[in-house]
């Protein structure tokens, strides 16, 4: 279970609380003015995975990247390609 500080708390014993989430894996529940605000968690294992968005983009890098190196295509030339798919799909997500 959270524990639950005040954003004074936190601020005043800020070292404190990394100490604890990082050798204990605690996890704290920041409030301010009674409201939460924001939880502090140990980074491992806690991260999101990708979005389906980030993923897709993932796939058309590596692929561009296979064909770059089968075609001899330049670092500057990759570049290029990726940030051109990554247009495309956010025009795709996003319209133009």
């Amino acid at each position: 279970m959270p524990t639950v500080i005040s954003a004074t708390e936190a601020k005043n014993r800020f070292g404190e609380v990394i100490r604890r989430v990082y050798r204990d894996g605690e996890t704290f529940i920041v409030e301010r003015d009674g409201l939460p605000v924001v939880m502090i968690v140990p980074v491992e294992g806690r991260l999101p995975g990708p979005t389906v968005g980030q993923q897709r983009f993932a796939r058309a890098v590596r692929a561009a990247a296979q064909e770059a190196a089968a075609s001899g295509l330049t670092e500057e030339n990759l570049e290029q390609t990726a940030e051109e798919i990554r247009e495309q799909l956010h025009r795709e997500r996003w319209g133009a």
